[in-house]
């Protein structure tokens, strides 16, 4: 696999990885690394051998509202864990949000049709730069050292 490859899935990896973590830290009680994991869970796809075919391809099964509710219930049927069920929501969801924007698109209404996405480069530069933002932002408002800081400093300007 060429470098300029490499780079490009490891910063869209990032990239869920990132997204799924904040949503799931801002959003939710549940462990954020739940939101990382989860987060990364559809592109588990680029282990399948490529002998399997469609669906079991990238942007196949893995990418549809189909296997992302079934995860969303499947987690709820053995955790019964609303926060739990939230934070894989959040972060199965992003990753499919995200990808859905791109040229490839996902499968909305797997099995039934394929579609496409509206051709934004997500895993782009720019793209990249805002949702790495918006997640540190996420963090930044749910960091409860950051509030600490913000009361102190908020009583200081008052003495």
């Amino acid at each position: 696999m060429e470098l300029g490859r490499v780079a490009f899935l490891a910063g869209a990896f990032a990239t869920h990885a990132v997204v799924g973590y904040a949503l799931a830290r801002g959003f939710t009680d549940a462990d954020p690394r739940v939101g990382l994991v989860f987060g990364l869970l559809p592109d588990a796809d680029f282990l399948f051998p490529a002998a399997w075919g469609w669906p079991l391809v990238h942007r196949g099964l893995t990418h549809t509202p189909l296997f992302a509710a079934a995860v969303v219930v499947g987690t709820y049927a053995i955790r019964r864990n609303r926060d739990l069920t939230l934070a894989v929501g959040l972060a199965i969801g992003s990753h499919l949000a995200i990808d859905s924007l791109s040229p490839l698109g996902i499968d909305w209404l797997f099995p039934v049709a394929a579609t496409a996405g509206p051709g934004v480069p997500v895993h782009g530069p720019a793209m990249t730069g805002a949702l790495w933002a918006a997640s540190i932002a996420i963090l930044a408002w749910r960091t409860d050292a950051l509030r600490s800081l913000r009361r102190r400093v908020a009583s200081s300007s008052r003495s």
